[in-house]
């Protein structure tokens, strides 16, 4: 069968073009940061609370990217926006390379919060949704899942040029090596990229109220913005991103402070980046198949099962296998700051509003990455540990749990009315 750009069938390379760009945009520039904290502030003698720095404007960049994230892509397109993504990506990886003084990392910063909005979550969510409107939790979980594999690659690639024995500057080359693969990805995924379909998919949003993983009508914009459970949304995904993002980044640092050398903790890298790949697509099918709910509860246990084993773990045989079991939990927690917040915003608000409740809800989950890395790394310079975060922010997430199931309660009410419609 011929595939036509306006054709049904050929949403499934748009598919592969989102997957390629999350594979690159999230797997090479963000999953693997951590493995550049510790060899940039001693090759460079920087604290790593002043280098931490460089996250927040990174974030502060994409929360405020994401606020306008609605009308930039109306008015550009979205083959447009992810050009602008890659180039930006691009950027900020030769000012990396070449940066000598801490406010060009800054800057570099900025440009790779611009670069991410456009090429991986935002973005991803808004295409998928254009091209399916079914099953959406199993075709994000999909694409977001690049995110995995392009980490488990990016570790392995990486890792070995970062810490080139003998050459406390191997990050350098490594930025130029990342740099050139974006060149080559983005230039494929904005040839595959289209708008939209120009007649139907064949796939149709909801009105039953028992149907899950599918778009609904929704509630417009107008009448979202009074609900108090909005508001109590955005902060739950400003802590769940407060909570998530900071360790992320600090983890492996964690591992080599408590004895761990490199090579394993690559591995232990990999090997969470893989089972982020299976995480990702299982808690997208899991909520097309039980609901929003379930899906939260489990990585929220999770998230704060996994840091209370990050705190008491060491450089032993046992912590090792702990280390394991740390990313494997970790896999599962991570979701929540990517795949589930698209979720959110389609389970709780739907289509009426969609774009414009997701750029807020994003720009609030970066807003908390913001806040985070600075605390969490001022936490390490106070105490020479990241145990006591960990230990805070284990019974933080509890606490986000608790939060969310009153919003999901205040939501469904809602939207059992809104779906209460002859079949």
């Amino acid at each position: 069968m011929r595939l036509r750009s306006s054709g049904r069938n050929y949403r499934w390379f748009v598919l592969v073009a989102c997957f390629l760009m999350v594979f690159v945009g999230l797997g090479f520039c963000s999953s693997n940061k951590g493995l550049y904290l510790a060899a940039i502030t001693e090759a460079l003698d920087l604290p790593r609370s002043l280098f931490a720095v460089n996250d927040t404007f990174r974030h502060v960049s994409t929360a405020v990217t994401n606020l306008f994230f609605g009308a930039l892509v109306a008015r550009f397109g979205t083959r447009r926006m992810v050009a602008f993504g890659f180039l930006s990506l691009i950027a900020s990886c030769l000012l990396y390379a070449r940066a000598e003084h801490i406010c060009v990392f800054y800057l570099g910063g900025l440009l790779l919060g611009m670069g991410l909005t456009f090429t991986t979550t935002s973005m991803a969510s808004v295409v998928i949704r254009r091209w399916f409107k079914t099953n959406v939790g199993t075709y994000t979980g999909i694409v977001l899942a690049a995110n995995g594999l392009g980490g488990a690659a990016a570790a392995q690639i990486v890792s070995p040029i970062i810490y080139r024995e003998g050459d406390p500057f191997g990050y350098r080359d490594s930025y130029l090596l990342v740099a050139l693969i974006l060149l080559i990805t983005g230039a494929i995924v904005v040839a595959l990229l289209r708008e939209g379909p120009s007649g139907d998919t064949g796939e149709q949003p909801i009105t039953s109220k028992k149907a899950r993983g599918a778009s609904w009508a929704g509630v417009p914009y107008e009448v979202v913005k009074t609900r108090p459970y909005f508001y109590l949304a955005a902060a739950g995904v400003l802590l769940t991103g407060f909570i998530l993002q900071g360790i992320t980044g600090a983890y492996v640092a964690h591992l080599k402070d408590v004895g761990m050398d490199a090579s394993y903790v690559a591995t232990v890298v990999s090997a969470g980046a893989l089972a982020l790949t299976a995480a990702k697509m299982a808690v997208g099918a899991l909520y097309d198949r039980f609901g929003l709910r379930p899906v939260m509860i489990l990585c929220e246990a999770a998230t704060a099962a996994a840091f209370l084993l990050l705190a008491f773990l060491d450089a032993s045989g046992a912590g090792r296998v702990k280390a394991m079991i740390f990313v494997a939990l970790y896999s599962l927690a991570l979701p929540l700051e990517t795949l589930v917040v698209p979720l959110i915003a389609n389970d709780l608000f739907g289509n009426a509003s969609y774009d414009h409740i997701l750029g807020v809800l994003i720009s609030m989950n970066y807003a908390g990455f913001a806040l985070s890395a600075p605390v969490v790394n001022l936490c390490y310079d106070l105490f020479g540990s990241y145990r006591p975060i960990l230990l805070v922010f284990s019974g933080l997430m509890a606490a986000v749990g608790i939060l969310f199931h009153f919003v999901i309660n205040e939501s469904s009410k809602e939207k059992r009315a809104i779906l209460a419609t002859p079949e």
